[in-house]
């Protein structure tokens, strides 16, 4: 009896034990279920948290990204407005003057001077001239010592826009409330160049290189080139053949002595002169093209591209002017028939070439350098010159230098030695 109770009693206990066990461990299937959910949650949280990081990350590019428009468009303005300044740099106080107005005047005619978010409204600041590329800096024309010497010697110009302030819009806590930029830009002078462009369609005989401050010369139109006993002596100038110029045709020749030219040229390379013993039409057409610059009251004779939509006078017409009244425009005599005019259109870049002794022999002519001259009265065809009797289309000009700024010319390093002196302006930083 008692051993049955005690047996009735293990089972009972046993059981109960099996009962608590199954009550505490639950099917498997529902583990699963509960570990699931759990992942869900942290899934969730992970990706609000990567969240908030790219939306700072986002806003972050965006500041950034307006920054940068800002600085770009301030520094492509003074790259502008250096540029336009150093073109107007004429070795005279009337191209600092005009140096500053068209660092100025550039920042609206090419649309930098705009408004918006983020492209705030261009202002030049501060225009700065200097000799050499570091310095000292002189603040403004009116800051440049008043001494030809110093005056002459400018070659540089530096431009500093007025600053922009940026608004932060998504990263304040990264960049600040607000951003300031202010941009420079320095052009000036390049390297002497030894290939010219657009220079003048005649060569010019000297003995010897003229010198800065030489007084005013006449030269003189040689007209019997192809002659038996041809000559080009010092002092006299032949037109020569460049690309549109064959022999001596009046319609190439006149719009070429009014400007433009196809060719590029280098010191030491060869010309050809004319050939064409027909002096007049030569003698006419180099004189109704160079007297462009003075501002004819009409273009007629010499076809639809002789005009003065391609071909504007200067804007200072005055007769009879030195190079220092020149390059300062005192005084000033403005285009009536064709107004406003184009500033050095009396400027006249021409090869140099040696005097030539008659018989002249082979018309292919070395060009020795290159010079500036400032065309100082009109051309003039005297009365009863024909061609029976050719006359007139002398050209009276003064030295300038080769020490100066032209349109266009590069640096071959491939052609024979020697440079112009002759520059043109270029961006340096």
């Amino acid at each position: 009896m008692v051993r049955e109770m005690r047996t009735n009693y293990r089972r009972v206990f046993i059981n109960r034990e099996e009962d608590s066990r199954q009550q505490q461990s639950p099917p498997a299937r529902s583990l699963e279920s509960r570990d699931w959910r759990r992942e869900r949650g942290s899934v969730t949280i992970m990706a609000a948290i990567l969240m908030i990081g790219l939306v700072l990350a986002i806003g972050l590019s965006i500041d950034v990204s307006r920054i940068y428009m800002v600085r770009s468009g301030l520094q492509n303005a003074a790259d502008a407005a250096a540029l336009a300044a150093a073109r107007e740099l004429n070795s005279g106080t009337a191209g600092l003057t005009e140096a500053v107005t068209q660092a100025n005047a550039i920042v609206n005619q090419y649309g930098f001077n705009r408004t918006g978010v983020t492209a705030p409204s261009v202002t030049i600041s501060k225009v700065e001239f200097a000799a050499i590329i570091n310095g000292p800096w002189y603040v403004g024309a009116g800051g440049v010592p008043g001494d030809a010497a110093t005056v002459s010697s400018i070659k540089f110009v530096r431009v500093t826009t007025q600053a922009a302030t940026v608004g932060i819009l998504f990263a304040a806590q990264a960049l600040g409330a607000s951003h300031v930029e202010q941009r420079t830009a320095t052009a000036g002078a390049s390297v002497p160049l030894n290939t010219i462009c657009d220079f003048s369609p005649v060569g010019v005989a000297m003995a010897v290189n003229p010198t800065n401050n030489a007084p005013p010369m006449t030269l003189h139109f040689t007209d019997d080139i192809g002659s038996p006993n041809w000559s080009v002596p010092d002092g006299n100038y032949v037109v020569v053949n460049v690309t549109d110029i064959k022999g001596n045709g009046n319609a190439e020749t006149v719009n070429l002595a009014a400007g433009i030219t196809s060719l590029c040229t280098a010191i030491g390379q060869s010309l050809t002169i004319s050939a064409s013993a027909q002096a007049m039409p030569g003698r006419r057409a180099i004189t109704d093209g160079t007297n462009t610059r003075f501002d004819p009251p009409n273009y007629n004779g010499h076809g639809s591209d002789f005009s003065a939509t391609n071909y504007p006078p200067d804007t200072n017409i005055a007769e009879g002017l030195s190079v220092t009244q020149y390059l300062n425009k005192s005084p000033l005599t403005s285009p009536t028939h064709f107004p406003p005019g184009q500033d050095d259109r009396r400027i006249l870049v021409m090869p140099i070439i040696d005097p030539i002794s008659a018989p002249g022999g082979s018309t292919s002519v070395r060009i020795r350098a290159f010079g500036a001259f400032l065309l100082i009265n009109k051309v003039t065809i005297p009365p009863g010159c024909n061609t029976a009797h050719p006359c007139g289309g002398d050209i009276v000009v003064q030295y300038l230098g080769s020490n100066f700024d032209i349109g266009r010319g590069f640096y071959d390093p491939n052609t024979p030695p020697g440079s112009s002196g002759l520059t043109i302006p270029v961006l340096y930083k």
